[in-house]
């Protein structure tokens, strides 16, 4: 997605106990996504696909604690970093579907999930702290 085409990036992280490829999989399938392209780096995994005017971008560090030392927003122990980036001609997208994809990603994978940044433009951003836990059955 060209960044000129953003709207606003929405960033998040969790851990996971799943390869990249198994959370990838079943993620997919909660949100009736096509299958993703995956991508390995020097110090990191990732996934990704673009759907709706959404892109969605997993990755996940060989080590734990490198998000962290990306980002000290993120805790140490968090292995999966999620962001969603928005497209402009999405004009659909809310807080109400962002709530829905970030429940189903806590309650699916029983894993606290932490919101911490929404980017809007190049040096505008809002940092956040809000977690969203597992509903209970």
């Amino acid at each position: 997605m060209d960044i000129d085409n953003i709207s606003k990036i929405e960033h998040f992280s969790a851990f996971v106990d799943l390869s990249l490829k198994e959370f990838c999989e079943q993620f997919s399938l909660l949100l009736s996504l096509p299958q993703m392209t995956f991508i390995t780096e020097d110090e990191t995994e990732s996934a990704e696909v673009n759907f709706n005017g959404i892109d969605y971008n997993m990755s996940k560090p060989y080590k734990i604690g490198t998000l962290n030392e990306w980002d000290d927003n993120i805790p140490k122990e968090h292995n999966f970093g999620i962001v969603l980036s928005i497209d402009k001609a999405n004009t659909d997208f809310n807080n109400t579907k962002l709530e829905a994809i970030t429940n189903v990603i806590a309650s699916n994978f029983n894993t606290d999930l932490l919101y911490y940044r929404t980017w809007f433009s190049n040096g505008f951003s809002t940092e956040k702290v809000y977690i969203f836990t597992p509903n209970k059955k």
